[in-house]
């Protein structure tokens, strides 16, 4: 399916939205509240003269509606819904040009070649999936949970930070959307002094509670790190992995105790809000190559290198980085098997891809999708809303929650 297809079932096109309250000025040369997006986009014909009556001179009105002549919206660049558009034409049609139009005849509004409508998200794989493509039902207050009732659908977020380009999203997978439940998922991107701090989290499904830990748990370690930031900084300028991994470990051990601790005060046991966290540390400087790595679960940490993807957590045995560990560790219960290292082999123009296991399994999985991936993020950083198009690209089978954080190294 095309990503730009915007069909219904049954055949014909979803119709355009229009106006639904315009009011009407004496003197206006037409009724401004008539349509203007019906029978093909045209402006409705002018009235018939009385009989007797010699014909209106045919004269130039201004028009109500989308009514653009060819060439005057700038063209896009690149594919997506966000793409970006170059500068108006200096030698374009004018303004009054652009908004006037003749009033006799239904003829169409024109529109330029390059116009594309945002269609339904695309998919990868033979068959589409078969949950809705677009939330469905809206997650209740259940059980006095006002907490997951206010979680948004879809959260991004970006910026430019030292010498990385961020883009982060964190959207509820079809399972959830299609059972009124809440995104368990959770995306992080902060600043604390000369150091940036980036994580995702998945609340475990089987607990009722585990959306509280995956969002507890990254806001707790944020508090951490910005207590030890410039411990953690020294460290990774100087490279010294070992105690980086210790204090980095200790950070996680005392977030999830203090985890476990806002799972009691509210009657629940700790292990009610299970989740898993991976994180990354960025310093500022451009001179540092060195990233920080800590994580404790399930989930994917990859790098895209001149068009090639590389698992950095591939488990030992594993072919060409193609395996993913299936451990379930969770916090705050298993924070002893926090796993700490440093990223010392980073390049320009290198792309980290920290996840959680609703993008992992599928990106590691089917080499379609890295293809389909590979070819959008291989290049210079999308724009935000065009970043959340592509992370939410469908596979049939994968329908769990996906959080993302994508770090483009700047090009040499």
């Amino acid at each position: 399916m095309n990503a730009y297809d915007n069909q219904v079932p049954g055949g014909g096109r979803v119709p355009e939205p229009g106006p639904e309250h315009v009011p009407s000025r004496k003197g206006d040369p037409i009724d401004l509240a008539a349509s203007v997006y019906e029978h093909g986009w045209g402006p409705a014909p002018a009235p018939a003269p009385a009989q007797g009556e010699a014909p209106a001179e045919e004269a130039r009105v201004v028009v109500s509606g989308p009514v653009v002549p060819e060439g005057f919206l700038p063209r896009p660049i690149g594919p997506g819904p966000s793409a970006v558009r170059e500068p108006w034409s200096a030698d374009g049609p004018t303004v009054a040009e652009s908004v006037t139009a003749p009033v006799a005849g239904p003829g169409p509004v024109v529109r330029p070649p390059s116009f594309r409508e945002p269609g339904p998200l695309t998919h990868v794989g033979r068959k589409a999936p078969t949950y809705p493509a677009e939330p469905t039902d809206i997650p209740a207050i259940s059980g006095g949970d006002l907490f997951g009732a206010l979680l948004p659908d879809t959260v991004v977020d970006g910026g430019r930070f030292g010498p990385v380009t961020v883009r982060a999203a964190s959207v509820r997978g079809d399972g959830h959307r299609y059972a009124a439940e809440c995104r368990q998922d959770t995306a992080l991107v902060v600043r604390t002094g000369e150091l940036l701090l980036v994580a995702v989290a998945d609340g475990v499904g089987s607990q009722s509670h585990s959306h509280h830990g995956s969002h507890g748990i990254v806001r707790l370690l944020t508090r951490q790190v910005a207590r030890k930031a410039e411990t953690l900084l020294a460290f990774l300028r100087s490279g010294a992995e070992t105690d980086f991994a210790g204090l980095m470990n200790r950070l996680v051990a005392a977030a999830a105790g203090d985890l476990a601790q806002e799972a009691e005060r509210a009657g629940l046991p700790p292990k009610s809000y299970s989740t898993t966290l991976r994180a990354l540390l960025v310093p500022a400087d451009p001179a540092v190559p060195f990233r920080g790595f800590v994580s404790v679960g399930d989930g994917g940490l990859l790098r895209l290198r001149e068009g090639g993807w590389q698992n950095l957590e591939a488990a030992e045995g594993g072919e060409d980085g193609a395996l993913i560990s299936t451990r379930t560790d969770c916090l705050p219960e298993a924070y002893e098997h926090a796993r700490a290292r440093l990223i010392t082999d980073t390049r320009p123009g290198d792309l980290l891809v920290l996840c959680t296991d609703g993008l992992a399994l599928p990106l590691l999985k089917e080499a379609e999708l890295r293809t389909w991936l590979g070819e959008r993020w291989g290049r210079e950083a999308p724009g935000l809303a065009e970043f959340l198009w592509q992370t939410q690209v469908r596979v049939r089978s994968y329908d769990d929650d996906r959080s993302v954080v994508c770090l483009w190294e700047a090009a040499p």
